[in-house]
C-alpha cells in the first residue's frame, strides 16, 4: 500500500506512506479486548479556515522537536498483536531526524536507549537490548516500513520541501480561499467534524485516498490550531490496522549543533549487516 499526496504532507500526517504491509510484520497473538474510547461527533461542513491556519501552524519552522506516544495495534482472525512506545526525535526538514524510543509494555520497566539517526543520506539504527547497530540509506529505511514507529508527525517534516514551507506555508499565505487547491483536495476525499473524544473538543480532518482502505485523521484543538493526534486505521491484506500517535509536545526551532544528525556508536556496540527497531 502507498499513499502518494501533497495534501496529507501539508495536513502534518505523512508525505509518503509507504509499506505499511511491511512495518506490521508482527507475531499475532491472542490479547483482551482494547476498553472503548468516549466518542460523540457532529458532522458539519469542512472548516477550510481552520484547515489553513493548522498547516501554517505545523510547518512554522523547518525543524522541531517533538515527544509523543504510540499505540500501533495489528489484528487478524487469529488475534491481535500491540505496540506501545514512547519518543523523543528532533526533526529537519530534508530528511534529517534524531529519535530516541522506548518500548512501554503495560505493567513492564520501558526498553530504553534506542537510538534512529538520519543525517539526510543515510540512517543508522542502535538498538541498545541487542548492543547492535546498522548503517542503511534513507530510501532503504523508508522502504523497511519501520519509518512508522519513529511517529507519524514528524515523519511527516521530513520530505516536505523547504521551498513550499518557505514561498507559501511561513509566508502566510495558505487560507481558506486556496487551502484546498494548494492539497489538491476535495470533499470526496477529504472530510471534517467536530468530535468529543474523552471529554475534550476536537476538530477532526479525515482523508481517505481514493482506491486504499485507510483512513488517515488528524485531530486538531480548534482554538490553537494544533494537531494532538494523529491516527491510521484500515486494512491491509488480512491485517486490521490501527495506529494513534498523541503528540504531548511539538516545539519549534530546537537547539541542534554539529552532532545533532551524527550517530556515533556506543562502546562495545557491534555493526551488523541489517537491523529493525520493530522488537519482535
Amino acid at each position: 500500500m502507498k499513499l502518494r499526496l501533497k495534501a496529507i504532507a501539508c495536513l502534518g500526517l505523512l508525505t509518503i506512506l509507504g509499506g505499511t504491509a511491511q512495518a506490521v510484520q508482527l507475531p499475532v497473538t491472542s490479547q483482551s479486548a482494547t476498553p472503548t474510547t468516549n466518542i460523540s461527533q457532529a458532522t458539519e461542513p469542512l472548516d477550510l479556515n481552520l484547515l489553513a491556519k493548522t498547516m501554517s501552524a505545523f510547518w512554522q519552522s523547518d525543524r522541531f522537536q517533538t515527544n509523543s506516544q504510540t499505540k500501533f495495534t495489528v489484528g487478524s482472525q487469529g488475534g491481535e498483536a500491540t505496540i506501545y512506545l514512547q519518543s523523543k526525535i528532533i526533526s529537519q526538514s530534508w530528511r534529517k531526524f534524531r529519535a530516541e524510543i522506548a518500548y512501554t509494555t503495560p505493567g513492564k520497566p520501558p526498553k530504553t536507549g534506542n537510538l534512529i539517526v538520519s543525517d539526510g543520506k543515510q540512517v543508522c539504527i542502535y538498538r541498545a537490548d541487542l548492543q547492535q547497530y546498522a548503517v542503511m540509506s534513507y530510501s532503504d529505511f523508508k522502504d523497511s516500513g519501520d519509518w512508522v514507529l519513529i511517529g507519524i508527525s514528524s515523519f511527516a517534516s521530513l520530505e516536505f520541501p523547504e521551498s513550499d514551507r518557505k514561498t507559501v506555508v511561513a509566508a502566510g499565505h495558505l487560507s481558506e480561499k486556496n487551502v484546498l487547491t494548494y492539497l489538491n483536495a476535495d470533499g470526496r476525499n477529504l472530510t471534517g467534524s467536530r468530535r468529543v473524544v474523552d471529554g475534550k473538543e476536537f476538530y477532526v480532518y479525515d482523508y481517505k485516498q481514493p482506491g486504499e482502505g485507510f483512513v488517515l485523521s488528524a485531530f486538531v484543538n480548534p482554538q490553537t490550531a494544533n494537531i494532538n493526534q494523529i491516527q491510521l486505521v484500515g486494512k491491509s491484506k488480512d491485517l486490521d490496522i490501527n495506529l494513534t500517535e498523541n503528540i504531548l509536545t511539538r516545539t519549534p526551532n530546537p537547539t541542534i549543533n554539529g552532532n545533532t544528525f551524527r550517530f556515533i556508536p556506543p562502546k562495545g556496540a557491534k555493526r551488523v549487516k541489517s537491523l529493525s527497531i520493530n522488537p519482535f
